[in-house]
């Protein structure tokens, strides 16, 4: 018996082959993106559920939601469960946010900023020319007299 168990036993066993991702999304906690595959996705499963959210919007399409800070990694299936794309996904805090102010505008730009880099906090918000004040604000001339900013055409 313990020779059939000698025989068995290793012919069984395989080695450990560790899972990596492919891809890194990083995000700030509360914050969301959306990305496309090229391949329809059946469902998606993540390591720590409280970390980020899966958020489908078609077979191809969906939005990553951060939670709260951590690291996970996200797995896509196909309908017949082969994997179509694995991510590690980064959730940062949302601190970090560095606020430049000018001091002739009562406004800032703001920046969000990890250990490797910064980038805007709102990406779509279109910056102000310099020396331009948001509507609804006046500029002060040297005299004393103040006049609104011109207002660009749409």
């Amino acid at each position: 018996m313990s020779l059939f168990a000698l025989c068995i036993g290793p012919a069984n066993a395989q080695r450990m082959q560790e899972i990596v991702a492919t891809e890194t999304i990083e995000l700030r906690a509360e914050q969301a993106r959306t990305f496309t595959l090229d391949q329809p996705v059946n469902r998606f499963s993540l390591s720590i559920e409280d970390i980020a959210q899966v958020i489908p919007e078609t077979d191809r399409v969906f939005t990553i939601r951060g939670l709260k800070a951590g690291r996970v990694m996200m797995t896509a299936y196909a309908a017949d469960g082969q994997v179509v794309h694995r991510a590690t996904v980064i959730v940062d805090q949302t601190q970090g946010l560095v606020k430049l102010y000018r001091a002739d505008v009562k406004d800032y730009v703001g920046f969000f900023c990890t250990s490797l880099s910064c980038g805007r906090a709102d990406p779509d918000a279109k910056p102000l020319p310099y020396g331009a004040t948001p509507d609804g604000q006046q500029q002060q001339r040297s005299e004393g007299s103040s006049a609104a900013p011109p207002k660009e055409p749409q």
